[in-house]
């Protein structure tokens, strides 16, 4: 049986699920395969090295 999830999504893969509902694909399909194929260790890892970015570029942009 499926489990449901509601989630909050950012601009940049509200881009790329967009791409994928207009290419005929549901999005909870294109979620479930990114997740299933990444597994756990890397999306963990993506997650971190987002967030590391993210302070990176928000520190620069208080330096400007």
């Amino acid at each position: 049986m499926a489990n449901q999830y509601s989630i909050t999504v950012s601009n940049g893969a509200d881009a790329v699920l967009k791409r994928c509902k207009d290419n005929g694909k549901k999005v909870s399909q294109c979620i479930s395969a990114a997740i299933e194929t990444l597994g756990f260790e890397t999306l963990m890892n993506l997650v971190v090295k987002q967030q590391i970015l993210e302070k990176y570029w928000a520190a620069e942009d208080e330096q400007e």
